[in-house]
């Protein structure tokens, strides 16, 4: 994101000089230009609504897009793209993404033949990622840019574009992503439907019009050959039941389609608690606490922070509104409607036929996960490709007042773009300052993190950061204690001031308070509170509860722990945890009843645990 908010600096910057020079209009008339601004403006009034405006405004701390500023930087590029578009220029650009998204996929078969498996703990094997991180986010680029490749695959009748079709699609396979997979086929079978009623040229032979049609039959061998959903559909693979069964005793995963739903249930009920302006951009991972189902206790994903609603929609519709939701369909219906017009209206096939298959596997990639920093570009250019070439004259009026211009726009656009790359430098100590504190190196963590927050002095990921790091130096130093206790209590303060609504800097804050509890007793009812705090915020959240008895009974006050490890274990049945806590404390209380009840709980969910299995035997020999 950072990278493109720099190019999207320069590319503004230009055009605004060439503007200024007299060179170019300042925009193009267009008809997606307002439903696009109703849009943007209804995302800049959902942020200043919001519960989190610092989070609405730069986005989720780890992938900032969709942030009120990556939309706004997305329409800028649109915009500016207008006034240069010609015929030339629109291919120019598909080819370009065509050789990059090329790359990606050559890069993905390999993955798939080991070329980086050393270097990822996942199955890369398995399911490929290549450069985009996770295999449903390459499937969704990979999909959304076959329909080119198959466009002028006909059009210039050149097996190059016929070898990217085929690489593309093979990658597309070995992603083994469902919705990916779905959306490439749809978009393929409008493309082809589409096409099969339109000649791609007076002149062509049925020879030539049936040889487009061949790659269909490449595409079908290979879905039925390579390992995939639609093959393992067509295809079930017989498996030894005993071996299955055995599986899921040992490791209960819960499905993705399941958590999903899940997930979707409580994004429409936050929809129905803020109906009209949602509870802000990009802040679902604080706002899902608060009406997340119980039933999401019971999933392998249960204590996984969910940042997203996995559906852009519903993600919209909790996040936005109304208010945010109808713009952002109408943006999305004027699109669809302007390309099914264009292409009716013609009787050969033409780009915007490839542009609406682009584009509707985008929204169905979107309806089973949500847009990454690739797809959105293209959610934002696709439909400026769409418009016709810009015919209007080059060159504008020219003044001496424009002219004078030129110079405090180069100087403004220095300055936004040493900001933002002061912000990706900030983000790369806040990252070593992480991994610095897994590897318990406190001293390096706590210097990356003072260079972080000393280049980014507002972000409260930083602010939260030093606080925890600056906590854990008062442990371990004896020199300059009281000043690392003072800051990291004012820092972690700070941090929940400007992010009330982050149920993460409530947790952080308190784990920091626990830590200065340990060299002075005042601090250990803060970091109570700060944890009671947090269970107002995820009402449904088992481990929050679970965390809070925990403490508790550090402070050896174990029947209000034990009142929070029941709740724990009402929210989450098989919380093998909780139960071997309780089943702990009534053992230390010498209520063996009570004990045996929760240590057979604690046995049945984790039945590798000896310390309760000693509990049980001592218990059984005592009532011997």
């Amino acid at each position: 994101m950072h990278f493109v908010y720099a190019v999207t600096i320069i590319i503004v910057s230009l055009h605004l000089i060439n503007w200024l020079s007299g060179h170019t209009r300042l925009y193009q008339k267009n008809i997606f230009n307002i439903p696009l601004v109703l849009f943007l403006i209804s995302q800049i009034i959902c942020t200043f609504t919001s519960i989190d405006i610092y989070t609405s405004f730069y986005g989720y701390v780890s992938r900032l897009n969709g942030g009120l500023l990556s939309i706004i930087t997305y329409c800028l590029l649109f915009w500016c793209l207008l006034p240069y578009l010609t015929e030339k220029f629109k291919h120019q650009i598909i080819n370009f993404f065509l050789v990059s998204g090329c790359s990606v996929a050559i890069y993905g078969i390999a993955e798939h033949f080991g070329i980086d498996q050393h270097l990822w703990v996942q199955d890369v094997q398995s399911r490929v990622f290549s450069t985009l991180g996770q295999p449903n986010w390459l499937a969704a680029y990979l999909c959304l840019l076959l329909p080119f490749s198959l466009y002028f695959a006909i059009q210039k009748k050149s097996p190059l574009y016929d070898l990217s079709s085929v690489t593309l699609f093979i990658c597309l396979l070995f992603t083994k992503s469902k919705s990916g997979i779905v959306a490439g086929i749809v978009s393929i079978f409008i493309f082809y439907c589409l096409n099969f009623f339109r000649s791609t040229k007076s002149s062509e032979t049925k020879f030539e019009k049936i040889s487009t049609y061949l790659i269909v039959i490449i595409f079908m061998i290979l879905s039925l050959t390579i390992n995939n959903p639609i093959k393992d559909l067509i295809f079930p693979q017989k498996t030894n039941n005993l071996a299955s069964e055995n599986l899921k005793s040992d490791i209960l995963i819960t499905s993705s389609g399941d958590i999903r739903k899940i997930v979707w249930q409580g994004s429409l009920d936050l929809f129905k608690k803020f109906p009209v302006f949602g509870t802000g951009v990009e802040t679902f991972a604080y706002s899902y606490y608060w009406t997340r189902p119980v039933e999401h206790n019971l999933t392998s994903e249960w204590d996984f922070l969910y940042n997203k609603a996995h559906n852009e929609y519903l993600n919209y519709l909790a996040t936005t509104g109304l208010v945010g939701t109808i713009p952002y369909l109408v943006l999305i219906f004027t699109v669809l409607i302007v390309l099914i017009k264009k292409i009716l209206n013609t009787k050969y096939l033409i780009l915007d036929t490839a542009i609406l298959c682009s584009y509707i596997s985008i929204l169905i990639t979107n309806a089973a996960g949500f847009s990454v920093v690739t797809v959105s570009l293209f959610f934002f250019l696709l439909p400026a490709l769409s418009l016709p070439e810009n015919t209007s004259p080059a060159k504008t009026s020219i003044n001496k007042f424009k002219k004078f211009l030129i110079f405090p726009v180069s100087i403004f656009s220095l300055i936004l773009f040493y900001n933002n790359f002061s912000d990706y430098i900030a983000d790369t100590f806040f990252a070593k300052s992480q991994a610095s504190d897994t590897q318990q190196d406190y001293p390096s963590a706590y210097s990356f993190a003072q260079q972080a927050l000393n280049l980014s002095p507002s972000n409260p990921n930083y602010i939260i950061n030093l606080s925890d790091s600056s906590a854990k130096m008062s442990l371990i130093t004896k020199e300059k204690n009281q000043i690392y206790i003072d800051q990291a209590s004012k820092l972690a303060d700070q941090a929940v001031l400007v992010s009330p609504a982050n149920i993460n800097f409530w947790k952080q804050r308190g784990q920091i308070y626990y830590y200065l509890s340990t060299l002075d007793n005042k601090y250990f009812y803060t970091a109570v509170e700060s944890l009671l705090q947090g269970t107002k915020l995820a009402p449904t959240d088992a481990k929050m509860y679970y965390s809070l008895g925990k403490f508790l009974e550090t402070a050896s006050m174990p029947d209000d722990a034990a009142f929070y490890y029941q709740k724990a274990i009402n929210l989450k049945s098989n919380y093998d945890y909780a139960y071997a806590a309780l089943g702990q404390i009534y053992f230390n209380q010498k209520k063996y009843d009570q004990a045996k009840t929760n240590l057979e709980q604690t046995l049945k969910y984790a039945p590798a645990n000896t310390d309760a299995q000693k509990m049980l035997d001592e218990i059984k020999k005592l009532k011997n």
